[in-house]
């Protein structure tokens, strides 16, 4: 199950007016990559295959080549949000412009793009020459600017930063809440990572009976004197997943 806090926190800005955010780009910024999707549109990545000669056995005079990376191009477009003053508000769209103008190893900027929800599609990083264009919106009081980020170099295959941690992760129980929960009410959870579950707790309690039935479901018995609220945590070998909010009657 893919970690969907990044796309969950990408709120987009009054400049964004896409779904930019289907995939997420992150600008390596304050020693941090930071996620900078909020404000882009137009988000677009071409692959352009590295390769080199082989030698093609068993035939003979033909020459073969070898797919050994990809170099990208990466291009958006941001609309620069302006604060009562007219100066741009978003910081990182400032330092990005600077990076744009600038010359030699000053032009680089690292940053990371992947699918914004599913980690099965992978993620590049790598480092990336800058050059910007401004752009008209249209509109007299607003302007935007043109991105193009060209690598230096053959970009990294990395794990998916929406890759999960392997935790247990429950969506649902039901019944939704237990009304005059008693020992045998039996309470059954939807998530994920369930397989090789090694205990559970309910308002802190641990559970004593419980059926794995596969990766997405358990059934268990809840515990003795439990009522109003009780949090339920699901722990594997990974560790203890996220408290999971639930009210007994």
């Amino acid at each position: 199950m893919s970690d969907l806090s990044l796309y969950n926190a990408t709120a987009q800005t009054e400049g964004t007016l896409a779904l930019a955010h289907e995939k997420i780009l992150r600008f390596f910024r304050g020693a941090v990559f930071e996620n900078i999707t909020g404000d882009l549109n137009n988000i677009a990545a071409v692959a352009t295959p590295v390769t080199v000669a082989r030698e093609n056995y068993g035939n003979k005079g033909r020459s073969s080549v070898q797919k050994i990376g990809d170099n990208w191009v990466v291009t958006f477009d941001t609309e620069a949000v302006r604060d009562d003053n007219g100066a741009i508000a978003q910081a990182w769209l400032i330092d990005l412009i600077n990076i744009a103008k600038a010359k030699g190893s000053a032009n680089l900027a690292d940053f990371q793009l992947f699918d914004a929800k599913d980690e099965a599609l992978g993620a590049i990083e790598g480092t990336f020459s800058v050059t910007v264009a401004d752009f008209a919106t249209g509109y007299a009081d607003k302007g935007g600017y043109k991105f193009t980020l060209t690598s230096d170099g053959i970009v990294e295959d990395i794990t998916s930063p929406i890759a999960g941690d392997g935790k247990p992760i429950v969506e649902s129980a039901s019944p939704a809440t237990a009304t005059g929960v008693t020992v045998g009410d039996v309470l059954v959870l939807k998530g994920y990572h369930f397989t090789g579950t090694t205990g559970i707790t309910m308002d802190a309690q641990t559970v004593l009976e419980k059926n794995i039935i596969d990766d997405n479901t358990i059934a268990f018995l809840v515990p003795a004197s439990v009522s109003g609220s009780a949090p339920i945590v699901v722990t594997n070998a990974a560790g203890a997943g996220t408290s999971f909010p639930f009210t007994a009657a």
